[in-house]
């Protein structure tokens, strides 16, 4: 696990436990796979890290599904969509 620091899609610096997920096609985004924060049964959720955005989110057990997950939403949907729901967000340290 390793520690990234981000600016959540409300703008709010939060920092995440969790491993980056690389997808073909879009190196120059990094996903993190990360706990869900945000469900009280837990789980876990793929944010796009400069925007903040989470992407795709799973229920607790299924993690090794998140990036076939990733991806599949990814194709569905088409990077030039992604780039215009990210928008130009400054990159998170």
């Amino acid at each position: 696990m390793e520690k990234f620091l981000i600016q959540n899609e409300f703008g709010q610096p939060q920092e995440l436990l969790g491993e980056e997920l690389v997808v073909p096609g879009f190196e120059e985004l990094q996903f993190i796979l990360h706990a869900w924060l945000y469900d009280k049964r837990g789980g876990w959720a793929v944010t796009e890290r400069s925007s903040g955005k989470r992407i795709t989110s799973g229920p607790a057990g299924t993690e090794h599904t998140a990036l076939e997950q990733l991806e599949r939403q990814l194709k569905l949907h088409g990077k030039d969509a992604l780039m215009r729901v990210l928008g130009q967000g400054r990159l998170s340290s």
